[in-house]
């Protein structure tokens, strides 16, 4: 235990330490920040109560026949402009030209105009916009000839229907984001991490470190130490970037209208079975790393020998998405109970679907001696791999380690 205990501090400092893993948590953490207080920088916050004071754009209309009789209507479908009228359709497109107007129409018809403008740009709709304020005021129009009142008519046509959702089982729609953003956590920090122990590895083992730490600790404290201190570390940093996130959100939740605070509103549930689930399913892919690491000879090699394992993770993403989509189909069900896919599976079932707690405790008791063989398997492949140089990684290989007595 005392060795355990000696190789998780050191790997764990060495670990948080390293610039790398500073340079990444500060940059997300700050980048947080920054992209969540993007809105707050560019917003307004220059509105007085003086409506007049807002508007800082100005619009020129050339009706020469008279036709745009509500003139108020104009000032409520533009607020932002402050608008005149011209006395000829040139004095429109001169001062148009000249940027002394932002904008100019030339209402031609009851049902047609003539939008002017010095310089269009994608986000434009003072065209549309306009079309709109002749639409409302043709149709004022025409109702009053037939002796009707066009603000009721308007206010039927413009009925809000109010609607409310009760969910009794599981919310689906607005557990999708934070599932979807948890899984891809989920899936980073194995792979980023489980990569970084098999390099690590099989770097103490190609400068011949490992030869000396393996006769001062035992095979089983070396690797142990060093994948849960992977573990913590990454648990750490991942805190780290998700709570500068929620710091950042809450921080700014006004200038983004709460639209985020029903996707953060995650169950307890929820959030216990991704932290038992990923932390097991981190510790099973990481013992893997870890033993195929030390049966490398060369820091190149580890990237080739650890692709089938690289390959299954990506796989078991795959079909997480899959299962977040249709959460109750039988495939999902399989998946949870498998222990190389239900460290995914199951926590989106929980989150999607509807699982009771006995599937949650088989399915997790299923994952955890799953994770205790592959951590004993992988001691013994480490010890083996430790004393062996020259030999290439292949399964046939490492099933003659793993069946070798002590």
């Amino acid at each position: 235990m005392r060795e355990f205990l000696l190789v998780l501090k050191f790997e764990l400092q060495t670990m948080i330490r390293k610039k790398s893993f500073l340079i990444s948590t500060v940059l997300v953490a700050a980048a947080a920040f920054v992209l969540l207080s993007i809105p707050r920088v560019f917003s307004d916050d220059k509105k007085t109560d003086d409506p007049a004071s807002e508007k800082d754009k100005t619009m020129l209309i050339y009706d020469g026949s008279g036709i745009l009789k509500n003139r108020e209507l104009a000032e409520k479908n533009f607020p932002e402009f402050r608008i005149s009228y011209a006395n000829s359709l040139s004095e429109v497109e001169e001062k148009v030209k000249k940027s002394e107007a932002d904008a100019g129409f030339e209402v031609k018809t009851p049902t047609s105009f003539q939008y002017y403008v010095n310089n269009s740009s994608l986000n434009d709709a003072n065209s549309s916009r306009f079309a709109t304020l002749l639409q409302q005021q043709y149709q004022a129009s025409e109702l009053a000839k037939l002796k009707y009142d066009a603000g009721k008519v308007q206010a039927i046509y413009q009925t809000e229907i109010s609607s409310d959702t009760t969910v009794l089982g599981t919310d689906g729609m607005n557990n999708y984001f934070y599932t979807y953003v948890l899984i891809l956590v989920l899936y980073m920090m194995i792979l980023i991490y489980g990569n970084q122990i098999g390099v690590g590895v099989a770097s103490e083992k190609s400068n011949r470190a490992i030869e000396i730490l393996t006769t001062s600790c035992s095979p089983n404290a070396l690797i142990f130490g060093k994948v849960i201190a992977g573990a913590i570390a990454g648990v750490i940093q991942t805190a780290i970037m998700l709570g500068s996130f929620l710091i950042a959100y809450q921080l700014n939740a006004d200038v983004w209208d709460h639209m985020l605070d029903k996707f953060l509103d995650i169950p307890g549930l929820v959030l216990i079975t991704f932290a038992l689930f990923g932390i097991l399913g981190y510790l099973l892919f990481s013992f893997l790393f870890g033993a195929i690491g030390a049966l490398c000879s060369k820091v190149e090699e580890v990237n080739g020998a650890t692709m089938p394992i690289q390959l299954l993770i990506i796989a078991v993403f795959i079909i997480s998405f899959i299962t977040l989509q249709n959460p109750d189909t039988l495939l999902a069900k399989i998946m949870c109970y498998v222990p190389f896919s239900s460290w995914m599976c199951m926590f989106i079932n929980v989150a999607m679907g509807s699982v009771s707690t006995m599937e949650i405790v088989i399915s997790l008791a299923l994952l955890a001696a799953t994770t205790i063989a592959m951590g004993l398997l992988g001691a013994r492949l480490y010890r083996r791999g430790t004393l062996s140089y020259g030999n290439s990684v292949k399964l046939k290989n490492i099933i003659k380690m793993a069946k070798q007595k002590d």
